[in-house]
């Protein structure tokens, strides 16, 4: 199997991540407005949440590019044990929030902050973790005991915390100067990306565009 070495083809593996993600989180969206049983809800839900996370961590690899260093960053899926592998050698792999504005000729200004209240990686390896308690039923002594809790507005906060990091976030490749902006509208069809190369020496930052078509299989 050949990974993604390229800037170009790692962008390509970055953005059809985004994208299946954001088509999860719509997933969610459309769930919670539904009528059915809330316990179905919930479980529907968390299942799209968890994929959601393991789709993230796949993201993360794709942005440094490393598939061989660690046996982790190749055959595990669980997101912990992939960003406690990623740590190690890129302390800035998470993505965090950033709205890239333009503000002249040439000029770009990216915030800090992003939407606001955006999904972190303890929150990531949260929903991954805790998920196989809302996706089994258990044995049929626990099934006797307990009664199942249903907490959709957990499930609403998750999903839009999701959403805040998503729709506009920036992360630092492997170079630690380099980074990579994406922006997935929410509503919309496009995800814009753009490589910025810095030049610290000078203080000056290089960005480049990237567009790529990607779609879910179906």
């Amino acid at each position: 199997m050949t990974y993604p070495s390229t800037n170009p083809d790692r962008a390509a593996l970055y953005i059809k991540a985004v994208h299946e993600i954001r088509e999860r989180l719509r997933c969610i969206d459309r769930l919670l407005a539904n009528d059915m049983a809330p316990l179905l809800i919930q479980e529907f839900c968390q299942l799209q949440l968890r994929l959601a996370a393991e789709c993230l961590a796949i993201a993360c690899l794709a942005a440094q590019g490393d598939f061989e260093t660690h046996k982790a960053f190749r055959e595990r899926y669980e997101p912990g044990a992939i960003f406690k592998a990623l740590e190690v050698l890129f302390p800035g792999f998470f993505p965090t929030p950033s709205i890239m504005q333009r503000v002249g000729d040439g000029q770009w200004h990216f915030d800090g902050d992003g939407h606001g209240h955006a999904i972190t990686r303890d929150d990531i390896e949260q929903i991954w973790n805790l998920s196989g308690a809302h996706l089994h039923r258990g044995s049929a002594k626990r099934y006797l005991k307990d009664a199942v809790e249903v907490d959709l507005l957990y499930i609403t906060r998750a999903k839009e915390k999701f959403w805040n990091l998503l729709m506009d976030h920036i992360v630092v490749l492997s170079d630690h100067v380099s980074r990579f902006h994406v922006h997935a509208e929410r509503f919309g069809e496009d995800i814009r990306c753009h490589f910025l190369f810095l030049d610290m020496e000078n203080g000056t930052a290089r960005v480049e565009a990237y567009d790529a078509a990607v779609t879910l299989a179906q």
